[in-house]
């Protein structure tokens, strides 16, 4: 999930978006969406920041409840929660997992795969997708899966406890029901604290509260150098501080990690324009064009700069 935070400081909340705010910090996510719903119908312009705004914390709030619904187990409900917020957000490389993990529960392995693939496109690096995709795989009798669970560990070492090494000699004495089960409880633990840092991180961004968002967003990086949209809110917290040096860092690290991230490519391309640099920007919207033509915020801005108006 990106979240561009161009003209950060001067966002004109209507009393909808205030209220949706404020339910959604409370954790009341069905209230929030009424009211940021309430925005989409007050607020005609498209390119409104509020109305941004109140479109990205709608998805969140479908994000957050497909999420409470999945450890609740109630995986109907989730998997409409996060098709939802899919459709608000569909390069968010968490709620294309999330929703893997609801088809999964299901036993709907070929659209689980589908899923965790998705997420993978989006970040290479994803082990809890990259886990998920081989337990999949398995329950499918594709046993290359287990080279996909391997891969998951390279890229997340913690995985490598005492279960995954009872499932791997499980696995390899021909108990694959009990390989599969260990994997399954492996898969299900709360390794990952990123979600954690990036919730805490966007409140500091939501608040203007950016020194404190680069602290949060620094410290998670540290933890998950390779996650892209770790390093794209930390570009867009130094971006607030007119740090734009360090921000273009960060947004190319971004690009590096994952060079189809549109979000971090529209950030970069703000930094170059904020530094002077519009024959970059320009470049870099370009690219965007190509790789996701029609983009409306793409095509304007370039239009924008073009013509220098």
């Amino acid at each position: 999930m990106h979240f561009t935070l161009t003209q950060a400081g001067n966002i004109a909340r209507n009393e909808y978006y205030s209220k949706g705010i404020s339910l959604y910090d409370r954790g009341l996510y069905t209230e929030a969406i009424a009211e940021f719903e309430r925005v989409l119908k007050t607020v005609p312009r498209q390119d409104a920041p509020e109305r941004k705004l109140a479109s990205f914390y709608m998805g969140e709030s479908y994000a957050n409840l497909g999420v409470v619904h999945l450890r609740m187990k109630m995986y109907h409900r989730a998997e409409e929660e996060l098709k939802f917020a899919l459709m608000l957000h569909p390069e968010y490389a968490d709620l294309n997992f999330h929703l893997g993990v609801v088809y999964y529960k299901q036993s709907k392995f070929d659209d689980a795969i589908l899923s965790f693939e998705k997420a993978l496109s989006i970040n290479p690096a994803y082990s809890k997708a990259m886990m998920y995709l081989g337990l999949a795989k398995l329950m499918q009798d594709d046993a290359s899966g287990m080279e996909h669970i391997r891969r998951a560990v390279q890229i997340q070492p913690a995985y490598a406890d005492a279960r995954y090494h009872r499932a791997m000699d499980a696995w390899d004495a021909g108990e694959t029901q009990q390989a599969v089960a260990l994997l399954e409880e492996l898969a299900d633990t709360d390794i990952d604290t990123s979600a954690h840092l990036i919730e805490k991180g966007i409140q500091f961004l939501q608040e203007a509260m950016y020194a404190e968002a680069c602290d949060v967003f620094s410290d998670a990086v540290d933890l998950h150098p390779h996650y892209a949209d770790l390093r794209n809110y930390l570009g867009l917290s130094y971006l607030c501080q007119g740090m734009i040096d360090l921000a273009i860092g960060q947004f190319q690290s971004a690009l590096e990690i994952n060079p189809n991230f549109v979000g971090a490519r529209m950030n970069l391309a703000s930094a170059y324009e904020m530094d002077g640099r519009v024959d970059e920007a320009r470049a870099e919207l370009q690219h965007v064009l190509r790789t996701s033509p029609r983009n409306p915020e793409a095509e304007q801005r370039l239009s924008r700069l073009q013509t220098g108006a």
